[in-house]
């Protein structure tokens, strides 16, 4: 069973790419973004670890219901670079953790061709060492900033915020393995190919 990373910069289209490799294939899509907001929530994981580093930024950062406010803690750490290291370090290495026992799980099994992470932060979280093959999807900047304006009412200013703090073209395409084009003109016949040429 191969264990493929799926990532790329925001508007990119991982989670598209993600869909159909998953609708169409043999193959398990795993999401860490879904992961990191599920242990995040109360009862989990990372909960509590958040509570008692970020509560002291902000008497709103639960909400009446004792769940973590996530515009709120965006706002303690956005500029911050410091404070998004230390978020990143107390909720990584859970999500890690259950990304490694969903992988042992399906290895036993045997029943999956594969396993694919999707995941931003595939470097930075050293989710690369877990995997095979590690797949970059591509879409031109322009095609990126339509889909966040589009789809997520993004501004200007708050794409350029995202923009500045991911890894540049130039790094995704020297670290990754395969590139998945997916620009405005892909379609799904046309992914399915794409990504049937690469398992």
């Amino acid at each position: 069973m191969k264990v493929i990373g799926l990532t790329g910069g925001i508007g990119s289209g991982k989670s598209f790419v993600a869909d159909i490799a998953e609708k169409h294939f043999n193959i398990l899509h795993i999401n860490t973004d879904e992961i990191a907001r599920r242990q995040m929530l109360k009862g989990g994981t990372s909960y509590g670890k958040v509570v008692e580093e970020f509560s002291k930024y902000s008497d709103r950062l639960l909400d009446e219901d004792g769940e973590i406010n996530r515009q709120v803690l965006g706002k303690i750490v956005l500029n911050d670079e410091n404070l998004i290291k230390k978020l990143d370090s107390l909720t990584h290495p859970d999500v890690i953790e259950e990304v490694n026992g969903i992988i042992a799980s399906e290895k036993e099994k045997k029943e999956k061709d594969a396993v694919l992470i999707e995941t931003a932060l595939l470097y930075e979280a050293g989710i690369d060492g877990m995997c095979d093959e590690v797949w970059y999807v591509y879409a031109p900047m322009a095609t990126r900033r339509r889909r966040l304006k589009d789809s997520r009412g993004y501004s200007e200013e708050k794409i350029d915020g995202f923009f500045s703090k991911q890894h540049s073209e130039e790094d995704f395409l020297r670290l990754a393995d395969r590139t998945v084009p997916n620009g405005e003109d892909v379609t799904e016949a046309d992914m399915v190919k794409i990504i049937k040429g690469y398992l």
